[in-house]
């Protein structure tokens, strides 16, 4: 059973222009060192990065935007697998989704460069 949705929809080039502003505050705050380190391996790093924004952003709006204070940035993870990216489950966000009555969240991700956007859906299941 669903119990939450949340899409999210971020310019790359945005993140570029906060990455090129801000440095390693903006990436340390956001975004674990897996996803920096998954994110800087390829050669689309900024698309990686914006895409992982989308997500965080959707699994807030999936959850309920008042969890966001108890997680933070980097309290979703969002970890890339052989099938596509899935959320890491760490403490305080499974006991969220405990609450919440789910067990788990589905992730997926897309970005395009030619228009510019990445964009994230994260469903809470029962």
């Amino acid at each position: 059973m669903i119990i939450g949705v949340g899409v999210d929809v971020v310019s790359i080039s945005r993140v570029r222009k906060a990455v090129e502003r801000h440095g390693e505050s903006f990436l340390n705050r956001v975004f674990t060192e897996r996803e920096l380190e998954h994110c800087f391996q390829s050669g689309y790093p900024y698309e990686r990065l914006a895409a992982r924004f989308a997500a965080k952003e959707a699994v807030f709006k999936a959850i309920g935007h008042a969890s966001r204070s108890r997680l933070g940035w980097k309290g979703v993870e969002i970890e890339a697998g052989g099938s596509g990216a899935r959320v890491v489950m760490s403490k305080p966000l499974t006991s969220i989704l405990r609450e919440k009555g789910a067990r788990n969240i589905l992730i997926s991700l897309s970005h395009d460069r030619t228009s510019d956007v990445a964009i994230a859906v994260a469903v809470l299941l029962a």
